[in-house]
């Protein structure tokens, strides 16, 4: 490989489909070959992440991960294998990335990232891309890139749902959508609720597809795309920065990576109180609720052409990417209940309304498909 600032002749033939593209071109591949991306967690979206970028011809790539393989790992961890069952994350990584791109310099931070290294990671790197499975890494990945004003790429899945983000300095980051660290016990982990693997590959490989786009200088606005592969379903939501944000609102909060505002389950920056309303509840326990003398409200967060399809008839509709415009239309001081058509956006959008200080929101397991099979038929399925 070329270690000039030009093209080997062998890399134009590597990439001669990719430079062919409109925007990127012999001089973008060039952009490409000279970024460094720090990619946090190899697991199931660090996975395909790592490989298209490699495939893409990512000149420096840093692994941040402390865990090793292990066999239920597998199913969507793809760039791992059974010959690399115990070995660190890092390294077998390493090993399958090698095979994909010779000239990829490699990086391993087998310490994964910590409250003493996030900020220098950040700041060595033109990229982070987070696909961290916890709470507490996430929001350290996330205020770090704010302080070193860095371009995030998020992803997150759970069940047949994810989540791509994109966070530019200064144009609107993560806190803008998700203020406070939830507590990790009130949200189900992929080995409590489940993932299809092929999700994180969709994930994984958009998560990539956006750190190209930003390495390219075509990205220049925050966004967050939401997918949901079992509905066939995505929206882009559109961000800016939140005045009230305490990353990088008016009047910041966060001024430096503190160990103790990370802490999952006890976040130092959590404001809202506990509360004895359940996360989620089972969709024979809507029934009851909504058949009660005091029904809850209940919130409807899919998109106008699936509530065309069928609904629940006491549902409000407030599509899931206009809920933080539409916060007026929520009752605080009452129970609310959200759904969607299986349960994943409804269950984001409880988090976040629970972020917002709304301790009366729960989740409708199953969602609008649930309600169909076990309570009324006469819904529709889709």
């Amino acid at each position: 490989m070329s270690t000039d600032g030009q093209l080997s002749e062998l890399e134009r033939v590597l990439y001669a489909r990719q430079i062919r593209l409109p925007g990127v071109g012999e001089s973008g591949q060039l952009k490409i070959k000279g970024a460094k991306v720090l990619l946090i967690g190899a697991g199931g979206l660090g996975s395909p992440a790592a490989m298209y970028l490699a495939a893409a011809g990512v000149g420096v790539m840093g692994i941040a991960d402390p865990d090793k393989v292990e066999l239920s790992n597998l199913h969507r961890q793809i760039i791992h294998g059974f010959d690399t069952q115990g070995l660190p994350k890092t390294i077998s990584a390493a090993e399958a990335l090698a095979e994909i791109n010779p000239g990829l310099k490699i990086i391993l931070h087998p310490e994964g990232l910590t409250a003493k290294n996030a900020l220098e990671l950040a700041e060595r790197y033109d990229v982070v891309l987070d696909g961290a499975d916890n709470f507490s890494t996430r929001y350290m990945a996330a205020d770090a890139c704010v302080l070193a004003k860095k371009p995030l790429v998020h992803g997150s899945v759970l069940r047949s749902e994810g989540q791509v983000g994109v966070f530019l300095p200064q144009a609107g980051c993560y806190r803008c959508v998700y203020p406070q660290m939830p507590n990790g016990s009130d949200v189900p982990t992929c080995a409590e609720g489940g993932v299809m693997g092929a999700t994180c590959g969709v994930i994984g490989s958009w998560m990539a597809s956006e750190a190209v786009a930003i390495i390219l200088g075509q990205r220049t606005q925050s966004r967050l795309m939401v997918v949901d592969v079992a509905a066939g379903t995505s929206r882009v939501m559109q961000l800016d920065v939140a005045a009230e944000c305490p990353a990088c609102g008016v009047h910041p909060e966060i001024h430096s990576i503190e160990p103790a505002k990370y802490i999952s389950g006890d976040c130092a920056l959590s404001n809202h109180s506990m509360t004895d309303t359940p996360l989620e509840v089972s969709i024979e326990e809507t029934a009851r609720l909504l058949s009660s003398n005091k029904p809850p409200v209940l919130i409807d967060v899919r998109e106008p052409k699936e509530w065309e399809i069928c609904r629940i008839p006491s549902a409000k509709l407030i599509p899931m990417g206009e809920v933080a415009e539409r916060l007026s239309e929520i009752p605080q001081n009452v129970p609310v209940l959200i759904h969607c058509h299986h349960g994943g956006r409804s269950l984001r959008v409880t988090q976040f309304l629970r972020s917002k200080g709304y301790n009366m929101v729960s989740n409708v397991q199953g969602g609008i498909d649930a309600w169909s099979l076990k309570i009324d038929k006469t819904v529709a399925r889709y």
